[in-house]
């Protein structure tokens, strides 16, 4: 690095420290990191205000029961629709396996008892 390259790059430096004047991104990483936690704790405390604000409406209602249960209902036919996409659930497990193993002894020329 040349003289000059040197004093310029010490220019900057100087002209970046100025007060009233932002420093860049890379200086400060560890007050980067503080204000950016700060805002996901800020964040979070919303939502859970939010929510908790919600619950308290929904613990006022009168039809609180019937909104449990309709609630219930909701989630089993979610449950019953996931279950059939994934393919799990269709047949009762040991019914499966017993047929398979039908159709090993069966493959094999044993009589199944």
């Amino acid at each position: 690095m040349s003289q000059t390259e040197h004093e310029q790059r010490a220019q900057e430096q100087r002209e970046q420290e100025r007060p009233g004047r932002e420093r860049p991104a890379g200086t400060a990483p560890l007050e980067l990191f503080t204000l950016i936690a700060a805002g996901v704790a800020d964040l979070a405390l919303d939502q859970l205000r939010q929510t908790a604000d919600h619950a308290h409406h929904l613990m006022r209602r009168s039809d609180l029961r019937e909104l449990f249960t309709d609630g219930v209902v909701e989630l089993r036919k979610r449950g019953e629709l996931a279950t059939r996409r994934a393919g799990v659930g269709n047949e009762n497990y040991l019914e499966t396996m017993a047929r398979r193993a039908a159709e090993r002894i069966a493959a094999e020329g044993r009589p199944c008892a």
